[in-house]
């Protein structure tokens, strides 16, 4: 009688623990959204005091935003680094590349609850169309942390669309090892000079009576 009391205490004394650490674990990852916040904040000294605040709790689900910094924020970043690597406990070669490929490679990090809205936040600063793409709950299939600004806003590279074609023989401008895209749909034939295609990266074109767009 005396064992069954004592396991229906112990019982309840865990049920107990456990609502209390499922509520401090709620706190902290509405601090570390707080504190990630603040790192784009314009006042130097609430950004500063953010990233003290973030080292101090150690949490690695900021990882992915400062990592984020180390890209935009270049007065920051000699900040941001040392935090970094006592988050991840290791040394990192210098460098927002090298920070993301470290990333790449772990996937058990998992950013803060509140990291795609801030992204996008982040991101619209340089076009605020790119809201339309990053946003909470986005369907997505690669990790929101990896995708990288590509260094121009939307639309900032035009798309090669119904583009007008010349024989063969005319291509002066091609050289004999020149390389092509080529597409063969229902007897017509394309080619889609790679010199080209690297600077538009897409086609939207009609083949073969086929509508057909290529990603480069």
């Amino acid at each position: 009688m005396i064992r069954r009391k004592l396991t229906v205490l112990l019982t309840n004394g865990l049920l107990v623990l456990l609502v209390s650490t499922s509520q401090a674990a709620s706190r902290e990852e509405a601090l570390l959204d707080a504190l990630v916040n603040n790192l784009t904040h314009p006042g130097q000294h609430i950004r500063t005091n953010a990233l003290k605040a973030i080292d101090d709790l150690g949490n690695p689900a900021a990882i992915p935003a400062l990592i984020e910094l180390l890209r935009f924020d270049r007065l920051f970043r000699l900040e941001t680094a040392p935090v970094l690597e006592r988050l991840v406990g290791e040394k990192v070669v210098e460098g927002w590349p090298a920070w993301v490929e470290w990333l790449q490679k772990h996937d058990e990090i998992r950013p803060n609850q509140g990291f795609v809205a801030w992204k996008a936040n982040l991101f619209s600063n340089i076009d605020p169309d790119f809201e339309e793409f990053l946003y909470p709950d986005v369907l997505h299939r690669v990790r929101i942390e990896e995708i990288a600004w590509g260094g121009v806003t939307k639309d900032g590279i035009p798309a090669l669309t119904n583009p007008k074609h010349v024989a063969p023989e005319k291509a002066t401008y091609l050289t004999p090892g020149e390389l092509v895209f080529g597409v063969s749909i229902n007897g017509d034939h394309r080619a889609y000079p790679h010199r080209i295609m690297n600077w538009h990266e897409m086609f939207n074109d009609v083949v073969g009576g086929k509508p057909v767009t290529l990603s480069y």
